[in-house]
């Protein structure tokens, strides 16, 4: 896309905090809005050298003012505690930028604390998409295409710099979706920031069973693997992402509480008719998920393939499905031991799909099960 081609009017366009997500928004911002000026800054000066050298940023800054200075627009990527001072510090600059926008997963505690100068130039955003892998050299352009991209406004803010971010959001290829402060924070509550609670919660309490000396976490499966594959994730700011939405997290928390001590009186008093209908209701709003995702949930099909934890692997089974055309939905990994190897599950759609996957896999040596989702294996 040329410049010409863009709806995003960024020509000038400064990331605080060049990291995964802020290198992968870079990348994206190069390939979709035409921007060619991207200057960046981060704490880490190693960071900062890689995504030049990478061709990430164009040009690198000594301090988030400097590299907000007469920006187009300025994304602050940086751990959700630290946005409120960057936000005020690049509206500073000098030349003050035309727009500065943030994509961290709170947003009422950061909009409630900026000045009103801060306000009038800021638009809060927090796009839904993210990798397991962290850092710069992990970027990727296409990570936001097709995700749901929040977009926050103070009510200070004048309608064309709204408008100025939906149309960059639209070029990253992502989805913007205009909602308030609150309900982003009531949202991601549920979503997003309860699930890592339950992960820890549910990690710790296997982690400390035992029965007769054995401990229950060194027989789990790969269920309990799906359920706490974001247990223990990044702590400092896991820790700083709870605490500025307390109050939505605990608030779930609760309901979740409820939720689990009804389950657990129903089971006491033997009431198979509510245990099946807790489980119907979770069944049909899991298929409801898959329908919006327009997957058909009886034609979701899991392919299992066991490989060996071995440099390329991964790259090898990657490589020669999508040389053969195969969309691959959805996938985890499921790391055993370095002498183990591992499992690497693979959702794609369709029966024939998945046995040509399967197939595909096989003739690289690489044993594979395939089931129909759902199907209540482990």
């Amino acid at each position: 896309m040329t410049d010409a081609d863009s709806n995003s009017s960024v020509r000038r366009l400064a990331i605080i905090g060049v990291g995964l997500m802020g290198g992968s928004l870079a990348l994206a911002a190069q390939r979709g809005a035409g921007v060619s000026q991207i200057v960046g800054y981060d704490s880490d000066p190693q960071a900062l050298s890689d995504s030049l050298r990478m061709g990430v940023i164009t040009e690198a800054a000594a301090s988030p003012s400097e590299a907000a200075a007469g920006a187009d627009l300025v994304v602050v990527c940086t751990p959700v505690r630290s946005i409120p001072a960057l936000v005020e510090e690049c509206v500073n600059a000098d030349p003050r930028p035309r727009l500065v926008t943030d994509i961290g997963s709170t947003k009422s505690v950061i909009i409630d604390s900026l000045s009103p100068l801060a306000r009038s130039l800021f638009v809060g955003g927090h796009p839904i998409c993210g990798a397991a892998t962290a850092g710069v050299r992990y970027s990727r352009p296409d990570l936001f295409d097709g995700a749901t991209y929040f977009l926050c406004t103070t009510g200070a803010a004048l309608p064309d710099l709204y408008a100025l971010l939906q149309g960059f959001v639209s070029d990253l290829g992502a989805r913007p979706v205009h909602i308030g402060g609150v309900p982003h924070d009531r949202i991601m509550a549920v979503i997003s920031h309860l699930p890592h609670v339950l992960a820890n919660v549910l990690m710790q309490q296997v982690g400390e069973y035992r029965v007769s000396g054995k401990r229950a976490l060194h027989w789990v499966g790969p269920s309990f693997k799906d359920l706490t594959r974001v247990a223990g994730a990044n702590p400092p700011m896991w820790r700083d992402i709870f605490m500025e939405n307390r109050e939505a997290l605990a608030k779930a928390l609760r309901a979740v509480a409820t939720e689990l001590q009804d389950l657990s009186d129903s089971l006491d008093r033997g009431d198979e008719a509510r245990v099946a209908k807790s489980i119907d209701i979770a069944a049909a709003y899991h298929e409801e998920l898959l329908e919006y995702e327009d997957l058909v949930p009886q034609t979701l099909y899991k392919v299992v393939v066991h490989i060996p934890d071995q440099s390329g692997v991964l790259s090898k089974v990657m490589t020669t499905l999508g040389d053969a055309g195969i969309n691959i939905e959805d996938l985890t990994l499921h790391h055993v031991s370095r002498s183990a190897g591992g499992d690497l599950v693979l959702f794609v759609s369709g029966e024939d799909t998945a046995e040509t996957t399967s197939a595909l896999l096989e003739s690289l040596g690489y044993p594979t099960v395939v089931s129909l989702t759902g199907d209540g294996s482990d």
